[in-house]
């Protein structure tokens, strides 16, 4: 295949690779808004698919000396994507989507950096993971033929690997001048830096999602919680809650959320004060609401002594339910 033969044929298929971009960045996102993942906060850049400039394909296959026997074949990132996270343990939950969805794809891993680090561990340079992924069958998608073989490149790296790779793609391997032994000694020294960083970043991360609260996932069960009992979806927890359950982390244990159960099945007044305490106060939508009241009338006394708000939010809550706090405050 010549040159011509290969952009006529690029041309002919290039609506197809975009297609197949676009629904593998599609199934991915989709997958892991199901886990649970806000997108706008877990991924620190929009995920858009690119395909290759006809330019820079053409080197690709005919100038840099690779080898192809096939290089329209062989050139498996004509079409490709880049997942940017903040934590390296953040890598993996994407590599999970990829290698869940088997049924729709074939994939590969053609670079890991972990594997790389074992293999060279003196070298400090770009990090990043590269899968490739296949459509398993030909498909349609938007309206657009997918032929079953058709490849993307998805690329998953940290916020720290994705700035060090734009440094060194643009400032260094694209320089029109010869970049001296000082410059890559310099890069080098900055991906050593990074990669002690994002250990910090995962060391701090695991720390303070290792307490009590944490571990037994309590805000999303209190969430569910509120949602089932309440009969209307609570809102996200705010600063005041995170707060709140910090300063009575010791009270929470495995049986908690069980006994908060049973209280409000107890105590059906508690649904009727939450709701119309929803239509005045935004406080009561959020499903902390309900582990107030369970410290109101199980816990009055540490309750007094750690509180941490404003007490007028405490004591309106008391008065709710009958509970006296004169010795609060």
């Amino acid at each position: 295949m010549n040159e011509k033969e290969f952009l006529s044929k690029w041309n002919e298929e290039r609506p197809m690779y975009e297609t197949w971009g676009d629904f593998v960045v599609s199934e991915i996102n989709s997958t892991l808004k199901e886990k649970g993942y806000d997108l706008f906060s877990f991924l620190k850049q929009p995920v858009n698919p690119r395909v290759k400039d006809e330019n820079s394909l053409i080197d690709k296959a005919f100038y840099r000396d690779k080898g192809y026997i096939d290089p329209y074949d062989e050139i498996e990132d004509k079409v490709a994507c880049r997942f940017v996270v903040l934590l390296v343990e953040h890598i993996e939950e994407v590599t999970n989507v990829i290698k869940q969805k088997s049924c729709l794809w074939d994939f590969i891993e053609c670079r890991h950096f972990s594997s790389e680090r074992d293999k060279e561990p003196l070298l400090f340079t770009y990090q990043s993971v590269h899968y490739v992924v296949k459509a398993k069958n030909n498909i349609n998608y938007n309206g657009t033929d997918i032929s079953a073989g058709t490849p993307c490149e998805i690329q998953i790296r940290t916020l720290l690997q994705h700035a060090y790779a734009e440094l060194t793609h643009d400032a260094v391997y694209k320089a029109k001048t010869l970049v001296q032994a000082s410059v890559h000694r310099t890069v080098a020294k900055s991906m050593a830096l990074i990669e002690t960083t994002d250990d910090f970043f995962s060391t701090v991360n695991n720390s303070l999602n290792c307490g009590t609260v944490e571990s037994l996932s309590f805000q999303e069960h209190l969430d569910d919680l509120y949602n089932s009992k309440i009969g209307l979806n609570c809102t996200q927890a705010q600063k005041s809650s995170i707060v709140i359950l910090d300063a009575f982390k010791t009270l929470i244990n495995e049986n908690t959320i069980g006994e908060l159960t049973s209280f409000v099945e107890k105590n059906e007044h508690i649904v009727e004060l939450i709701l119309q305490g929803r239509n005045e106060y935004p406080f009561y939508s959020q499903s902390i609401v309900i582990f107030l009241y369970w410290l109101i009338k199980r816990n009055k006394i540490t309750l007094i002594n750690n509180w941490p708000l404003d007490s007028r939010l405490i004591q309106m809550l008391a008065a709710e339910i009958g509970v006296s706090l004169e010795d609060f405050g």
